[in-house]
């Protein structure tokens, strides 16, 4: 049942990764360092827009799990309702906010003068699909918990595609630079959000559609916000350490370094894919057996899944240590890219498959209802630990020091979650 739920969602979530990476791809190797730099500054955006609709959906979801375990549908059907109203309202707001303050935010996301014209044209359009982005990975979520993997992937699979054959058709035969890469980025959200849409509303998952859902429930709101809430910030924090990231590279090694980054953050996502992915597929079912109150399934299934999740990332992993060079290439890598990327891909990677555990950790506690120990894990790994590291270790070993600042960080998350997951598991076998 865990590959059956997994392996789908980890498909899902490597395209999607692959949707993100392909933009920098052709970028990188046809409109040089400076547009490539334009793009990362502009990465916070999409944990921003991913930040508000993940609240919202992965904590509908829970719920909605937990209510299947319970043979609750009313509630169920109300879980999805109250999740989409919300997931508009947050990300219509977030688009107003980005086009009232393009400059104000760029230069807190630490743009270039340099990078600045390739970042605003990507900046401005990449806003509009906020709604987009929002929706589809909301309809992705309930197509999954409502035992459709498959097509739940298909949400995401279509807008993909449809990324990377315009990013070809945009980039290359037009000449479009950033505008054509963001162009085929709110294209490709759009069409994942239509065939979501007709999934859910066309009666092909366990939804049932009424108007009485959407109408909305300040208690069930506020449990689905509390239980989602780990997620946004987990999305927050990211874009937040993306910035300090951007900020000490710039400062250390300029556009080229920057570029970098781009590179490693694609990496690191593209690594961490097959581990979110087990997350999301077992969400379900711990969710399910939870609210029937099978509790020695759901400890069953984490350290099912752990195993599952630190043996296939072990592989990615093994790739990213042995052929970094290869790697910066594909992005248009140059001689002065090589100097410090391939070092900083080495020492940022070195015990990434134990981040596959941390993140298991973090849904397990969202999927119980128990989101308190998934924020503080979340916070502590990104934020606490993370960012004094950034600033402290660049002024004993340079560069490097900034990349190795990951690696410690996510070594002292692994400790905390191991230590809070025996706790629970203590606690629920009394």
């Amino acid at each position: 049942m865990i590959l059956r739920f997994s392996i789908p969602a980890a498909v899902s979530l490597l395209i999607t990764a692959i949707y993100n990476i392909v933009d920098r791809i052709f970028v990188g190797n046809y409109n040089g360092t400076s547009a490539l730099a334009g793009l990362s500054v502009c990465f916070p955006l999409s944990f921003m827009m991913v930040a508000f609709a993940l609240m919202c959906s992965a904590g509908g979801a829970t719920f909605f799990s937990l209510f299947s375990g319970q043979n609750d549908t009313d509630s169920m059907n109300r879980s999805f309702g109250n999740a989409f109203v919300m997931v508009c309202f947050f990300e219509i707001a977030l688009t107003i906010l980005l086009l009232l303050l393009p400059d104000f935010l760029l230069n807190i996301f630490g743009v270039t003068k340099t990078s600045y014209p390739y970042a605003i044209s990507y900046y401005k359009i990449v806003a509009l699909g906020c709604l987009f982005q929002g929706l589809s990975m909301l309809f992705c979520d309930f197509v999954r918990v409502s035992g459709k993997p498959f097509l739940g992937m298909c949400v995401t699979a279509i807008g993909a595609v449809a990324n990377i054959a315009l990013d070809a058709l945009f980039i290359i035969l037009f000449d479009w630079g950033v505008v054509g890469a963001a162009a085929a980025t709110v294209t490709g959200q759009i069409l994942s959000a239509l065939f979501g849409a007709c999934l859910v509303f066309g009666k092909k998952t366990q939804v049932q559609i009424s108007k009485s859902i959407f109408h909305l429930d300040k208690r069930l709101c506020a449990q689905i916000l509390s239980c989602g809430f780990c997620f946004w910030v987990s999305q927050i924090s990211m874009g937040f350490i993306s910035l300090v990231y951007n900020s000490q590279l710039g400062k250390y090694g300029g556009d080229i370094a920057i570029s970098v980054y781009a590179v490693v953050s694609s990496i690191m996502t593209f690594v961490i894919m097959p581990a979110s992915g087990i997350s999301q597929g077992i969400q379900p079912i711990l969710g399910n057996n939870y609210g029937s109150g099978n509790h020695k399934r759901v400890m069953d299934t984490l350290w099912l899944a752990t195993l599952f999740s630190v043996t296939v990332t072990c592989f990615i992993w093994l790739i990213v240590m042995i052929l970094p060079k290869q790697i910066l290439a594909a992005f248009g890598g140059t001689q002065e890219m090589f100097q410090i990327g391939v070092t900083g891909l080495r020492i940022n990677f070195c015990i990434t498959p134990l981040l596959g555990f941390v993140m298991l950790a973090t849904t397990f506690f969202q999927s119980i209802n128990r989101p308190n120990p998934s924020t503080i894990i979340t916070l502590l790994r990104q934020v606490v630990f993370l960012v004094p590291f950034i600033y402290l270790f660049p002024v004993f070993f340079g560069i490097n020091g900034i990349f190795i600042a990951q690696p410690i960080s996510d070594g002292l998350a692994t400790l905390l979650s191991l230590f809070l997951i025996f706790k629970e598991q203590k606690r629920m076998s009394l």
